[in-house]
Parts: C-alpha cells; sequence; structure tokens
C-alpha cells in the first residue's frame, strides 16, 4: 500500500522510515509548527504547545482536534458546494481547506508514535500550506540531525 506522502515526496519517506523515533517525533513537530503560523484557535495552540513539549495528547484531546477538522473541512465542503461551475474557490474556502489539515496534522502528530502516523501528519502538514517542499525541506533537515 502506497502513502499519500510516498506519492509526493518519495525520498522523505525513505529518510522517515530509517530515523529514530526521536527523529520523527520532531520532524512532525517542526511540520506542524510551519503549518499552523497564524492559527489563533485556543485548542490548536495549547496542543502545538504540548507537542512542542514533547507530550502525547490524551484521547479526548485527539477526539477534539479530529471534531475540529471535520467540522472545518465540512464547511469547506459547503463553501465548495454552493459555487457555480465557473467560480473559483475564494480565500475563506481555501484557508478552511488549509486549517483543516494543519488540524488534522497536528491530532495525528500528538497520538501514537509510529512511522505511519508520521507520515500522515507531515503529508497533512504539506497540504495546509501553499508550497508543501518548504515542510519537506524542513523535516529532512531534522532527520539529518543525529
Amino acid at each position: 500500500m502506497t502513502m499519500r506522502l510516498e506519492t509526493v515526496e518519495k525520498g522523505l519517506v525513505e529518510r522517515l522510515k530509517a530515523a529514530s523515533q526521536k527523529q520523527q517525533r520532531s520532524a512532525v513537530r517542526v511540520a506542524c509548527e510551519l503549518a499552523f503560523q497564524a492559527v489563533d484557535m485556543p485548542l490548536v495552540v495549547d496542543s502545538l504547545e504540548q507537542l512542542r513539549r514533547g507530550e502525547k495528547f490524551t484521547i479526548g484531546q485527539i477526539s477534539a482536534l479530529e471534531n475540529l477538522a471535520a467540522k472545518l473541512d465540512e464547511q469547506y465542503f459547503e463553501l465548495q458546494d454552493g459555487l457555480d461551475d465557473e467560480q473559483n474557490l475564494d480565500v475563506n474556502a481555501l484557508q478552511l481547506f488549509s486549517q483543516a489539515r494543519a488540524v488534522s496534522a497536528l491530532s495525528l502528530a500528538g497520538g501514537e508514535n509510529s512511522f505511519m502516523s508520521a507520515a500522515e501528519a507531515i503529508y497533512e502538514a504539506s497540504s495546509a500550506v501553499d508550497d508543501g517542499s518548504s515542510i519537506f525541506e524542513a523535516v529532512l533537515l531534522v532527520l539529518l540531525e543525529p
């Protein structure tokens, strides 16, 4: 089974596989920090700070993040469904999509310490920004650290 991250950055996946669990967590933290550069939601801010401290999230916290991502996705799809075929998505819709991806990355990052969770979190974070390569580059730098 091909992972989503593998479809866009195969070399990164190989490095992530070879990395220690500590390096994987650091890589995910960097990806989430870059995805959340201008977010002011208390749940997100608190969770991101907890991730920076290396703490795992509670089941309730992960659930709250997943619910927030689903709510943002729902709002995005409602805006998208309301457009005519010739209309483009507006800035608000794109912001909702980006926020949903970033929140999803954070919920994955604060859960189990596994290669699959790390890869999915990095993929989601890269989908939250205009240029995912900036996240991939930052993650690679973290993975190259001893």
